[in-house]
């Protein structure tokens, strides 16, 4: 008969093994340098902003972190290699919201985003706007609104192609609201505001900062931004939510830190800390303010919830307006 005075006993002892295993794990974390891939070009907002996170945790963990740049089809070539690596938190992924769009848009993936990777932390949040060129014949989004219905297909809009929010976020504005707005791909956002700015196109849908600087200057007139809430980086900006009295309407970017997945508890618990602690930094308040991004940390939990529902939202637009079609 099983002794349950000492089945308890071994019970317990295993779990305090564990728990102590744990933390040892976490404290001896990391042993030699960390791979942080970026699954973009370097010079852009991601990559600037997984480098500055990079110097900031090498300092906390004791070990240098190298920024790697694994470009290409999508994002998927710098997020499927992290897919693949050991899980031991030496390599882990610095990514952006495609990370959530890419499923519903390349249905072919060598990783599932969800089942492959552990979610460690967000760091950012930033709105898209719209904005119009500056000698449209109306000044809010409820006169533009008014403006197309009354003139269908006359007015059209700028965005980067893709699988990106500039592009599905006003994909899913327009089929909401109804509007007839017609799309004029662009090959970048900077081409877009570009040609906004030239009067090539009536309105362009662009992350908020690559509009912002044309707007306080008078070359576009800025309509609304994305989120769901004002943002403090667009002041006195309505939400497209309140603008056009669409509830529920939301279109955020964001970017975090990802590993594969398997990876120890312990270990993806540690950099989560340190994560928090460096975004409650003031210099980070200052960084994130140049960059027009807001500092925007979750918990592992709460970071992996946000993938799933963009996941399943983005991929609901995808198919709602054959998106994908535009690649």
């Amino acid at each position: 008969m099983l002794n349950l005075k000492k089945a308890a006993l071994v019970g317990a002892m295993a779990v305090g093994s564990v728990l102590s295993g744990g933390n040892a794990m976490s404290a001896d974390y990391p042993t030699r340098p960390v791979s942080l891939v970026v699954p973009f070009a370097p010079g852009g907002g991601v990559d600037l902003m997984a480098r500055y996170i990079s110097k900031k945790l090498e300092g906390k963990l004791g070990q240098p972190v190298i920024v790697e740049n694994k470009p290409g089809a999508g994002a998927a070539i710098g997020t499927g290699a992290v897919a693949r690596a050991k899980p031991d938190g030496q390599t882990l992924l610095f990514t952006s919201v495609a990370h959530a769009i890419n499923p519903g848009f390349y249905p072919n993936l060598q990783f599932d985003s969800v089942k492959d990777f552990a979610p460690v932390a967000a760091v950012a949040t930033a709105p898209n706007g719209i904005a119009a060129r500056a000698d449209a014949p109306f000044n809010t989004l409820p006169e533009m609104m008014a403006y197309a219905k009354a003139n269908p297909d006359k007015l059209t809009y700028g965005a980067i192609s893709g699988s990106t929010t500039m592009y599905l976020g006003m994909a899913m504005f327009v089929k909401e609201a109804n509007l007839p707005i017609r799309f004029i791909p662009y090959a970048g956002t900077p081409a877009s505001v570009q040609a906004a700015v030239a009067g090539e196109v009536d309105l362009v849908s662009s992350g908020y900062a690559s509009s912002d600087s044309f707007a306080k200057t008078g070359r576009l007139k800025m309509l609304a931004i994305s989120t769901a809430k004002p943002s403090a980086m667009a002041p006195g900006i309505p939400t497209i939510t309140e603008a056009a009295q669409l509830s529920g309407f939301e279109v955020m970017n964001w970017m975090g830190i990802l590993a594969p997945a398997n990876t120890p508890a312990p270990i993806v618990e540690r950099i989560n800390r340190e994560i928090k602690a460096i975004l409650e930094e003031p210099e980070s308040e200052k960084f994130f303010e140049v960059q027009k991004n807001e500092r925007f940390y979750s918990t592992p939990e709460e970071f992996r919830k946000l993938i799933a529902t963009d996941i399943q939202r983005y991929g609901k637009i995808i198919q709602e307006t054959g998106a994908n079609k535009q690649k």
